[in-house]
């Protein structure tokens, strides 16, 4: 057994031994997450920061700095981006309360307006629609599963494929938010 398996078979033991114990003593399972998350599918989920990497390519510059996606700014440009990050992200099924904090610590129900603006810029406007199709295509382009095969599987696994449905190039179906 080499050095890469063995880290993965004692890893997933701890995490089982973990969730038996937490299930015998609370009783319901946790929601265990480990660097990534993969679903039913065998697809490997992205955590926020790797998410938030392949919107670099689209960040406006302010007073010759690069605008952060989680900056207190109201530009336009990176307000549709976190509305794409959002939608992406809770597609990803992470909850609210995360994907906020990860981006500047703004409340669930900031999230909860990006994606309904998402939702209607998507709808509406070509231009918007085109810059999310670039940042998918950026992470079908870049997303390499096999970079990722040193992770482990969890007991959180998302209930919808939506990412992957995306990642093959179905627009999106916003019943899955409803």
């Amino acid at each position: 057994m080499n050095a890469a398996a063995y880290k993965k078979k004692v890893e997933n033991d701890l995490i089982n031994d973990f969730v038996t114990r937490f299930y015998e003593k609370v009783g319901y399972y946790p929601t265990v997450v480990t660097k990534h998350r993969i679903t039913d599918d065998g697809i490997t989920v992205l955590t926020l920061p790797e998410l938030e990497k392949f919107f670099e390519p689209h960040l406006p510059k302010k007073y010759n700095k690069i605008v952060r996606l989680g900056a207190k700014d109201r530009i336009r440009t990176i307000v549709e981006l976190r509305c794409i990050f959002f939608f992406i992200g809770r597609s990803m099924r992470y909850n609210l309360k995360p994907l906020g904090d990860h981006l500047g610590g703004r409340d669930h129900t900031t999230v909860l307006h990006g994606i309904r603006t998402f939702r209607n810029l998507y709808e509406t406007d070509p231009i918007f629609r085109d810059k999310y199709y670039s940042i998918i295509n950026q992470i079908k382009k870049d997303y390499e599963p096999s970079t990722l095969d040193d992770t482990d599987q969890t007991s959180d696994k998302p209930k919808s494929n939506l990412l992957f449905r995306l990642l093959q190039g179905e627009d999106p179906t916003f019943e899955d938010f409803d």
